[in-house]
């Protein structure tokens, strides 16, 4: 069986797109459901995507890679929004080539609307049944912690399909892959507005990466409790802060932008806004994250209050290799923030600190807490270095000058170690971007208005993928049956399928009935993913078959033992290890564009 790759050599404007009909969306998706990218999906007023009491399986709403979801405009209660709620799924799995779009209706995807149109409609939103720690309205805990996500307004026996919370800490909510939220944040009433991105109590089983959210009159994306992780996250030009935690979450972070602005009164507040809990602020388990890699690009104005960062409410908050830029001040560690402060849960290290303000850039002007932070620039150890970043470009119009790669200077080199747990990625440089990659080329709607350099899709080499090789398996130890290169300069989505009973299918004698694969990047011990039974999970495997269709491979047998995966990871060797129960076994690798 011959390797098959899919790569798209061009990308065609999405304001040019002919729908085949334009679908009004309902207020309950009870059935699983597909949106397709030849349609247009308009949301007015909420849309619950609920799992019926009995069901069988999850109800799962999965969106094809192109497709373009606008809402009404809309305020006040009943503001157009998308909400998964809690036990249903969401498979939104776009691609570089073929972002999937939220937005509002008076969008016309050629650039009409820009960083002033914010609050046009709600947001989207995704619940699930990890823990939390506590209420944002500091009411009594119930046993396991559920609450109410804010900026809602329904009847009390509706409160179930907003409610968040749960003892499930692996809970799966599906897939929110290469998805653009453009101009959300509807206000519901005074200070209460919807976020971009909001996720309560999602489980670690969940994916989330490369989002968007752009010119939301709320947070980008905000966290109420949960353990999802997020990787290559963008929050630009929004009103209040670009990333937010409540309520216990206990995710990590890899690769995330903010850049904001001084729109009329609306600013954007913090970069990062950091809660541990609400009430009481020592609830367990303890909220806080991990981040590398981050770029956060403040207002750049210098009458302006911008911080890049507010930790307090006993949160956790851990960032290493990052570079923040154009904020008046750096770090405000509020005295609620102590006991982790002294445990040293609040840790910054490896990371570049520039401020627009000349006055500020020492370990002094940095800090304007209760709690005195000027520590991580005074000791050597922490490395932390008052440099300018020394960026492409730093520009919030549409003339091509938004560069956040660095060019030149200390953010190249020196990268501190990432932990060997599968999800953090290796890098040698600082800051979300390397010198000749710009993960938000293509499918933003940074790229597509014309915010980033006309050159910076130049750049990217042609990654490769090659394997497609065949063995005997499970022989008493594992064995090593397939490795490949992936090359080029960004992060690609490989479907990798390890094949027995399917080979069978094609009159292949003595297959493993049984097989199982994990991948393995050069030098790391620890699999970043593996599977056995492909289609264990009846969600799972609708992704997998349309990555399967997507590059021409042969579908898989619905219920068969043949293992396959999908994965998003950087250039660099890779490993498949194959095991399971004796006999051939083939691997396939695709690459998916």
């Amino acid at each position: 069986m011959k390797l098959r790759s899919l790569i798209v050599a061009s990308f065609a404007a999405l304001s040019s797109l002919a729908y085949g009909a334009t679908i009004n969306v309902p207020s309950q998706i009870t059935d699983s459901t597909t949106w397709t990218a030849d349609n247009e999906y308009i949301l007015d007023g909420y849309t619950f995507v609920i799992t019926p009491s009995g069901a069988a399986s999850p109800t799962v709403l999965t969106i094809e890679p192109g497709t373009v979801i606008k809402a009404v405009e809309s305020s006040g209660a009943g503001a157009a929004a998308l909400v998964i709620t809690r036990g249903a799924k969401i498979h939104a799995s776009g691609t570089k080539n073929e972002p999937i779009i939220f937005t509002s209706e008076l969008d016309n995807l050629n650039g009409n609307l820009g960083p002033t149109d914010t609050a046009l409609w709600g947001g989207v939103v995704i619940l699930g049944n990890a823990v939390i720690n506590s209420r944002s309205d500091g009411g009594a805990l119930s046993n396991p912690v559920e609450d109410q996500v804010e900026g809602f307004d329904l009847a009390a026996g509706d409160l179930p399909f907003i409610t968040f919370g749960g003892t499930d800490d692996a809970d799966n909510s599906g897939v929110l892959r290469y998805v653009s939220i453009r101009h959300g944040g509807a206000v519901i009433g005074t200070a209460n507005e919807i976020n971009g991105l909001t996720l309560g109590g999602v489980g670690s089983g969940t994916t989330i990466e490369y989002i968007e959210v752009f010119a939301n009159k709320d947070d980008g994306i905000e966290w109420f409790g949960g353990t999802v992780d997020v990787k290559y996250a963008a929050a630009v030009f929004g009103n209040d802060d670009g990333f937010d935690y409540d309520q216990g979450w206990r995710g990590r972070g890899q690769f995330w932008f903010v850049l904001q602005t001084d729109i009329t009164s609306d600013r954007g507040d913090k970069g990062g806004e950091h809660d541990g809990s609400t009430s009481p602020a020592d609830a367990t388990p303890i909220g806080g994250t991990t981040v590398f890699n981050a770029t956060f690009i403040g207002i750049g104005d210098a009458g302006a209050d911008n911080t890049a960062l507010n930790i307090r409410d006993n949160a956790i908050a851990k960032y290493y290799n990052s570079i923040f830029t154009d904020y008046a001040k750096m770090l405000n560690i509020e005295a609620d923030n102590q006991d982790r402060f002294d445990a040293g849960d609040v840790d910054f290290s490896n990371n570049i600190w520039w401020s627009h303000i000349g006055a500020n850039n020492n370990a002094a002007g940095l800090t304007d807490g209760d709690i005195d932070a000027s520590g991580f620039w005074t000791d050597a150890a922490k490395n932390n270095l008052i440099t300018d970043p020394l960026l492409g470009g730093i520009s919030r119009t549409t003339d091509g000058g938004l560069d956040p790669r660095p060019i030149t200077g200390a953010a190249l080199s020196g990268a501190a170690t990432v932990p060997d747990d599968g999800f953090f990625v290796q890098t040698t440089y600082k800051g979300a971007f390397s010198a000749d990659t710009n993960w938000l080329d293509g499918w933003t709607k940074l790229s597509q208005d014309g915010y980033l350099p006309t050159e910076s899709s130049s750049i990217s080499k042609v990654p490769m993928v090659a394997t497609s090789n065949r063995a005997n398996i499970g022989t008493g130890e594992e064995v090593q049956i397939a490795g490949f290169v992936l090359t080029g300069d960004e992060p690609q989505t490989i479907l990798i399928r390890g094949l027995g009973p399917e080979l069978e299918n094609q009159g292949v004698v003595g297959v493993s009935p049984d097989p199982s694969i994990a991948l393995f990047r050069a030098g790391v011990n620890t699999p970043i993913i593996s599977n056995d039974n492909w289609s264990a999970d009846e969600n799972e495997a609708i992704v997998l078959a349309a990555a399967a269709k997507q590059v021409g491979a042969p579908p898989l047998t619905a219920g068969s033992t043949d293992a396959a995966m999908l994965v998003t990871i950087e250039p660099g060797v890779y490993t498949v290890i194959a095991d399971g129960e004796p006999g051939v076994a083939l691997v396939e690798t695709f690459l998916v564009r």
